[in-house]
């Protein structure tokens, strides 16, 4: 059981993710932009409200401000087909799986996870007030498409209660990236920014941590 709890936890990881490197992992993610689809990304990471001037870039220990990220960036080494992407941290939301169910044929497979969540940030505190599910489909070709979604209920850095809803789409693993539609006045401009997720597996399921492009 504990086998196949791993693996359902690393397909949804996998479904999840968009730049899921170590930041300080230089054979990291793909930049996932449809204008340069095979470089890997270094990403530096940033938050004014987690971060550090001690912080080292990476998710674990981002750095506080845009102008040190800049600073990390100038100065980081990357070698041909690797660039520089730098992040800012959002918020992680923390998805349990509850099962999974499966059908294959000669006209493709599916497979589906439902999961519970919550996240816990300080731009938005709330949980999943229904299940939320990944699916996962396989076309004859061998070609896949990867679709997470979910809803939070909860309440936005400003004290007023809001919902999100999450949709995490893409044709290959390196190629997921999340929209969002809230009626949250104070992050209503995430439904239109260049988002990325880096995901972290855990006992039971994942940590999605979403990213802004900067």
């Amino acid at each position: 059981m504990k086998k196949l709890a791993f693996i359902i936890a690393a397909a949804l990881a996998l479904c999840f993710a968009g730049c899921a490197s170590d930041p300080a992992d230089v054979g990291g993610a793909k930049d996932i932009s449809e204008e340069e689809p095979t470089l890997n990304a270094v990403n530096i990471i940033y938050s004014p409200h987690t971060g550090s001037e001690s912080g080292n870039g990476s998710l674990e220990s981002p750095l506080e401000t845009r102008e040190q990220a800049d600073e990390l960036a100038a100065k980081t080494e990357i070698s041909d087909g690797q660039e520089i992407v730098i992040l800012e941290y959002l918020m992680t939301v923390d998805v349990t799986l509850q099962g999974s169910a499966g059908v294959s044929s000669e006209k493709g497979g599916i497979n589906m996870l439902p999961f519970t969540g919550s996240a816990d940030s300080y731009y938005f505190k709330g949980t999943m007030p229904v299940q939320g599910c990944d699916t996962q489909k396989y076309a004859p070709d061998g070609s896949v498409m990867f679709s997470a979604r979910y809803m939070l209920s909860g309440t936005d850095f400003e004290g007023s209660r809001c919902s999100i809803f999450i949709e995490n789409n893409g044709p290959a693993l390196d190629k997921c990236t999340p929209t969002i539609i809230t009626d949250s006045a104070a992050l209503s401009e995430w439904q239109d920014w260049n988002l990325r997720t880096i995901v972290v597996p855990c006992d039971g399921g994942v940590k999605v941590n979403i990213l802004r492009v900067d």
